[in-house]
Order: C-alpha cells, then structure tokens, then sequence
C-alpha cells in the first residue's frame, strides 16, 4: 500500500466516514446483490475481497464482528496478549487435545465453567463445574484473527507449495509461481523486524539470546556481547536471496506485520480500499447462518447466503446473548467461504455440504456428500522452558500491559519515534529473537523448530493467560513451535444445527492421532530435542555473565523433569497450538476426501469456494498468516484470470 493511500484511509477511519455498512433493522433480499459474497474478513477472505473491489466487482465483506477502530489493543504489539482477552473482539472456543477427558486434564490449562462465561482453570474445580477442554482464542473483528495474533511474519517453505503442485497436478502452485503472490501481499502489508537495538536497555535480555546464539553457534565474543549480538540479530529469516533459506539454520530476528512499530495489516488494507472509492461493501455484526443454493439444474449452485444482523451473537463470545435480525444476500457470480479451520466447516455442514451421515443425524438436508469436511485438520505442537530471575527485566519497567492511566509504557510507544528504540518494549511481541532449527527428526532438509525467547511468563492459552504472562517482569521463556506436524486427525464436527452453538474441536494428539511410520513419536522427540535446546541455551546465558544478569530457577518443565520420557511425557500431557488449518482441503480429483480442487472450488456444487486456513493438504511451515494471505491472493487471481 503506498503511504499517502494510508494517510487517506487513517484520516477517514478516524472520522467514522468509511463507507462499511452498518446493519439495517430489517434487510431486503432484492436490495442486497451483489457479484461476491465473502464471508469473513481475516486473512483469507479481507485481501480477496480488497482485490476483487480493485477490479471493479461488487463485494459484500460480511464480518460477524466490527471495525475496533480506536481499540489501541489492536494497535500496540506489545498487547498482542491482552488484545486475545479484549471481550469486544475474543471468541472463546473450548478444544479438545486428548477425547479421553481424564487424560486430558491431566494439562494444568484444562478449563471448566463454573457460571456463564465464568471459569475454573485445572484441578480441583468446584463439584457442579461443567468441562469445557482447552481455550484456542478466536477472534471477531475487522481483519479477522490477524487483529488479535502474535504479529509474526515468517514465509512459507517451497515444499509447502510443491506440495499442492504434486498432489493436485496443477503447477500453477509450485513454489517459483507462488512467490508472486508474496510480492502482491507486499504491496499492502508492511513487515519489519524488532528494533535490536532495544536489547542496549537490558543486559540480561542480551545475556539470555547471547546464550540462544550460542547454542546455534554463532554466539558473540562475551566481551562484545552487546554489539556482537545486534549484527546476529540482523539476519533475516525471510531472506529471499538465499537459495537455501528454507533449510538454514540459525539465530534469527523476528519480523512482525506492524509499520514503524504499529500493527498494521488486513484491516488497514480494508480500510484503505473503501476509502478509494472501490465497491467494497463491509457488512459488520452480521453472523451468516446458511449458504443459499439453487438445486433446481443438474448441479446445485450457491445463490447467496442468510445471515443475522446483531453483535455479539455467536456464544463464544462472553458478550453474546442477543438472537439477531435475519436478513439474505444474494451473488450474481459466487460465494466465497473464509471463516477459518472451525467456523468454515460449521457453515458448510449446516448449509448441507459434508458428511452425509453426520448431516442427516442433524436432520440437514444434504447437497453435496463430502466425507472430507471438518477431517485432516492438523496444527503445530508448542512448549515452554520458563526461568523465573530475582530481578526484573529492565526492558519492562513501568509496563502493565493494559492501557490505563499507569501503564507507564504506553506513553513511550504513543509519543516517541521509532528510532533507536524510542517507543520501547509495546513496539515489539516480546519475542525477541528465534533460533531456527532442521532437528534430528525431522522429514526432510527444511527448517521444523522455532525455538523462541522472550521475558514472559508463557504456558499456552487459558481464560486470563495474558494476564499470567505478565503478571511479574522476572520470567524468560524459550519456547518452541514445531512445524510440519505429521497429525493428520483432527476432526471439526457439528454440536447441534443452530448456527450460533461451537462445533466440536478434537485434535486427537501424539499418539491417539497419526501414528504411521512412527509419525507421533517423530514429532515428539523433535519437541523432546527443542527443550534440551532450550536447557543449554540457558545454560549458556551464564557464559555471558559479564552482562551481570543474576541467577534464575526453572519452573516448567521443572527440576524433576530430566529423561527424555519424563520430558516427551510432559509434551504429551501440555503442549498446544494455535494455527488449526487443512479442515477443508484441495486435493486430487480421485481423492474422496478432498474438499476443494486446486482453485479453491468446492466439489459437487457450482459458484462457491473456501478460501481460509482450512484449504492446505498439510499444514505449511512455519506461521499460519503468511501462506494464507498468498492464498488469498491467488484465490484472486484465479478468479479473476482463470
């Protein structure tokens, strides 16, 4: 996006002069036409609809959430923990890891209900308690889950579109094609690395990734801790230029999707063309409940969807609790599904395309029998090694993390530049740098381990986890996110036929998952190898104790926990993820279970696509974000170009 369009979508956002439509008391079929229908305005379904208004398409963006213009949670990295607690935009989503729920509460995030929207988190909770299972964030806003995420910005491997190719036989996704789609994504979101240079206001934070580096063998001089680190620092792991980047291994920087500090992203792009003048329409609390079709020819065809106007009305968020005003729409030329991994499928089983058997238990006429919907869904596996210091980090100081009049940081990151580290911790996520790892495990030469570190306290998602990461400034955390996961079982699957009620979420981890060939214990002794990581990078933090960092104890996974079996026990019964996708998957025209063909069309049904985290066979490496967005304008391109 060029910077004067940016200018002019900020002035018009902040005058509440954006031409996104507000719902009416009561909605006309026959004055809502269009030529697309998007539902959901997140990572998928935000840059097609930006892209097809820009060709002169009439657009219906229809998001279940709203505009949080002037939410500063949105805007401030260093929120990105408490934004996923910010009621106007969560949605609460209870999963489950392990169908064997004694096994499952084994996990100290295991999380009950104990009123509405009320909860206890793991042992002991009060007798009448209701269990819920896991906590995965969700979000309803403008741009989607990219509101609310860790702002991470890492590219897809080549392998993940090869992939596709090679599955498919269409090679308009091998990697070499793909990569345009990169370039288009950069012409509207900026990316940019933390500024290293913050590292010069704490010395223990530099003693910890001096440790990290080390351990990647590219640790600095001890007496040139400081400076030597910040050159490390300066590696990108994006680096297009190197023909082997998806294979190198190192101690990286972390891009993130914010501009000079800010995050800026999906919305903003959204925001910028209404601004234009390009007919995009932004529907906003307004939930679509069913996909319309017309079943009268040989092949049904999507005509438009019904949907109810009213905030809050899905119950997973804690404000829900209004029924909504219905109302339809109808697309000349298609409907294009982007709800993500979850809401995708709900939708498309109660509009009457999945399993039969499972839709007629729910007494859903079916139009389209496709076993695949709501199967293969497939996510990272993540986990923690946490040291707690008897000092604070000094990178800290004066924040609280939640905007109010003594949050002695927020003044710094709205008043300051960003230059030399000026806006201070909040223009960050505060992960402060990633070693990038081929483990001992992994399927081929292609990077599987990010392993992590940053001054939280972080041990996965339950209700108020922002809080607890935070609630002192004395933890470091390396943590690790495992990618090109093998678990190929999780399964997405109605609760009831009312639109508003979450879908059951089973991920079936480790071992009551993909078990071929070994896959679950690969997987987990990649993890098992990521935390002995971890412990030496830890350990040498103290080789850099000319930094004067003072001493810590490691609280998980905890002095007891030594043994590879100790350790893999400990993944098995806490890790977690949050990049559920491939619950809607293209595949081979002889493939009964793929969903999609390679251009993102529903089968056994004309005029509607998915195009959403739910499309990929396999689960791409290593963040979610950025291979959907590419996606995203593919999708694009595809139905505009053929």
């Amino acid at each position: 996006m060029k910077l004067p369009q940016l200018f002019v979508a900020f002035a018009l956002a902040a005058l509440g002069q954006l031409a996104i439509a507000a719902p009416t008391a009561t909605t006309n079929e026959t004055d809502l036409q269009y030529e697309y229908i998007i539902v959901g305005s997140g990572a998928g379904g935000g840059p097609l609809a930006c892209r097809l208004a820009m060709a002169n398409h009439s657009v219906l963006l229809i998001e279940a959430g709203n505009d949080q213009n002037g939410n500063i949670n949105i805007s401030v990295p260093g929120y990105q923990a408490v934004v996923t607690q910010d009621p106007k935009l969560r949605w609460d989503m209870f999963v489950n890891h392990y169908q064997d729920q004694e096994r499952a509460m084994r996990d100290p995030k295991y999380t009950y209900e104990i009123g509405p929207y009320e909860y206890h988190v793991g042992p002991d909770p009060p007798a009448d308690a209701t269990p819920l299972g896991i906590l995965y964030p969700r979000a309803q806003a403008l741009g989607g889950c990219i509101s609310h995420n860790a702002l991470i910005w890492i590219t897809p491997h080549a392998s993940d579109w090869n992939n596709i190719a090679q599955i498919t036989g269409d090679n308009s996704w091998v990697a070499t094609n793909m990569d345009q789609y990169l370039d288009k994504v950069y012409e509207w979101l900026p990316t940019e690395p933390t500024d290293p240079t913050i590292l010069l206001n704490d010395t223990m934070l530099t003693q910890h990734l001096a440790g990290g580096a080390a351990v990647m063998g590219v640790g600095p001089d001890p007496l040139n801790a400081v400076t030597g680190l910040a050159n490390t620092l300066l590696n990108d792991p994006n680096n297009r230029a190197n023909p082997a980047r998806d294979s190198t291994q190192g101690f990286y920087q972390i891009p993130l999707i914010m501009n000079a500090g800010t995050r800026t992203a999906v919305r903003e792009h959204i925001q910028s063309t209404v601004a234009q003048g390009y007919p995009l329409t932004v529907r906003q609390n307004s939930f679509v409940t069913k996909i319309n079709f017309d079943t009268s020819g040989s092949t049904p065809a999507a005509t438009g969807v019904e949907f109810l106007d009213g905030e809050y009305l899905y119950r997973a968020s804690p404000l829900s609790g209004g029924t909504g005003t219905p109302g339809s729409a109808t697309a000349s030329k298609e409907v294009i599904i982007s709800g993500g991994t979850y809401n995708t499928v709900q939708l498309l089983k109660l509009s009457g395309i999945g399993p039969a058997d499972e839709l007629q238990s729910f007494n859903i006429s079916t139009v389209s029998n496709l076993p695949g919907v709501g199967t293969n869904m497939q996510d990272r596996y993540e986990i923690p090694v946490n040291v707690q210091h008897g000092n604070d980090f000094n990178i800290l100081n004066g924040c609280t993390f939640d905007g109010k009049a003594h949050d002695g940081c927020l003044p710094k990151w709205e008043n300051n530049p960003y230059v030399l580290a000026q806006r201070g911790a909040y223009a960050t996520n505060g992960l402060a740098a990633t070693m990038g790892v081929n483990s001992k495990f992994a399927a081929d030469s292609d990077i599987d381990l990010y392993i992590f570190g940053g001054p939280v306290d972080f041990t996965g998602y339950f209700p108020q986890w922002g809080d607890a990461a935070v609630a002192d400034h004395s933890h470091f955390s390396w943590y690790t996110l495992k990618a090109h996961t093998r678990n190929k079982a999780g399964t997405v699957q109605l609760r009831s036929a009312d639109p508003l009620d979450t879908p059951l979420i089973n991920f079936n981890y480790f071992d009551t998952g993909t078990t071929e060939g070994g896959a679950d214990n690969l997987d987990l002794q990649a993890m098992v190898q990521a935390i002995n990581m971890s412990r030496e990078a830890l350990s040498q933090y103290y080789d850099y104790s000319i930094l004067l960092g003072d001493s810590f104890t490691e609280q998980e996974p905890g002095p007891a926990v030594q043994s590879d079996d100790d350790i893999g026990q400990y993944i098995k019964d806490r890790a977690w993820g949050h990049h559920a996708s491939c619950s809607c998957p293209i595949g081979a025209d002889d493939d009964p279970n793929a969903v999609l063909d390679s251009q993102f069309r529903v089968r056994g049904v004309q005029n509607l696509r998915v195009v959403d985290a739910s499309v990929f066979p396999a689960i791409p490496g290593i963040f979610i974000q950025a291979p959907i967005l590419m996606v995203s304008e593919k999708a694009a391109d595809v139905i505009l170009n053929g």
